[in-house]
């Protein structure tokens, strides 16, 4: 966790959590930690390309964690004010839509300009892609069978579009991707790392939410039963690749089976991969059919996705660390994928 991590205590020192955020000591904190990350990063190299961010448990200041000494979500006060801070100083909110109940949590804030959103967006193109971004961190429950990652109303939400949207193409694009783990606390999987380095069941996972699992399961199944292409893309793994869902826990999915993208991190340094911070990559689930076209590999990359009215075409970009940089300018995808409807 950021607040107890040594290298985080030099370079920052502690933020002061019953302070403000905005005009006090911690919005110069905030500077040092996440100018680099974004603004130093990226800087205008996305200048051409509109650009959409989706938080996940550091933009709120921690990991997703859970053991006898702490449970790091739903975020505190502190952290939420640190992540909408964050926010409102590095990237935008999402911009009104007739679509997007303006009742929607996160969204018609006191403080924001009416009508946005901070949590659950849509990025629409015409008549022929509507991407659902949504965060499934700042309304985290822990209510057992029935706790969520996304409220009831965003869950609502986005079935709604799924049933009614005139677009071709419906996309989820949630900060916690389905299809597989790490073992980490915060996923809709039990799965932990076990002592023989894999991942498994037979241990149960502290604080793992079974609701959490359930909503996973509810929102596959609404994507598999549109007629179409049912697409997930998502991050978070630190990973690139592309599986095929054909059954969660025990719903079939085989009449229109859920393709799920692991986009890839364009900026992951040595220490931040999976197999290393965790002692395991990305993993296929217990209790998921998952058919790995591309199974996940932890390099550097990206994915281009052209849509057209009869297909998806994916193709995968990737680069490490180490490798030359002049190869940069000539990047060609190692992998592609053409999906069709298959419903």
């Amino acid at each position: 966790m950021l607040g107890k991590a040594p290298e985080a205590l030099s370079l920052v020192g502690q933020f002061e959590r019953m302070a403000g955020v905005i005009g006090t000591e911690n919005e110069g904190k905030i500077h040092t930690v996440v100018g680099p990350q974004i603004a130093d990063l990226y800087g205008t190299l996305f200048r051409s390309t509109p650009s959409f961010f989706v938080q996940d448990d550091h933009d709120y200041f921690e990991n997703d964690h859970a053991d006898q000494t702490i449970v790091t979500f739903p975020p505190d006060d502190f952290m939420l004010r640190a992540a909408r801070a964050t926010q409102w100083m590095y990237y935008p909110e999402f911009l009104p839509d007739d679509g997007r109940p303006i009742a929607l949590p996160s969204s018609a804030a006191s403080d924001r300009v009416p009508g946005i959103a901070e949590a659950f967006g849509t990025l629409r193109y015409g008549s022929l892609a509507e991407l659902l971004i949504y965060d499934c961190r700042r309304f985290l429950t822990l209510t057992g069978d029935g706790a969520t990652f996304i409220p009831a109303p965003a869950e609502a939400w986005i079935k709604d579009r799924l049933a009614s949207s005139e677009a071709r193409h419906v996309v989820n694009v949630p900060s916690t991707p389905p299809g597989w783990s790490a073992g980490k606390w915060g996923e809709s999987y039990p799965d932990v790392l076990m002592e023989n380095g894999r991942l498994g069941t037979a241990a149960p996972k502290f604080m793992w939410q079974s609701g959490w699992r359930a909503q996973h399961d509810r929102l596959l199944e609404a994507a598999s039963s549109r007629d179409g292409i049912p697409l997930f893309l998502s991050g978070d793994l630190h990973a690139i690749g592309h599986g095929r869902i054909h059954e969660t826990g025990s719903i079939d999915l085989g009449r229109n089976p859920v393709e799920t993208v692991l986009t890839g991190p364009v900026s992951t340094g040595p220490p931040g991969w999976p197999s290393a911070f965790r002692g395991v990559g990305a993993k296929v689930p217990r209790g998921l059919s998952l058919e790995e076209s591309l199974a996940p590999l932890e390099r550097n990359g990206f994915t281009l996705v052209d849509f057209t009215p009869d297909r998806i075409d994916l193709r995968f970009f990737s680069w490490k660390l180490g490798e030359p940089e002049r190869s940069l300018d000539h990047l060609e995808p190692f992998h592609t994928s053409t999906l069709e409807p298959t419903a």
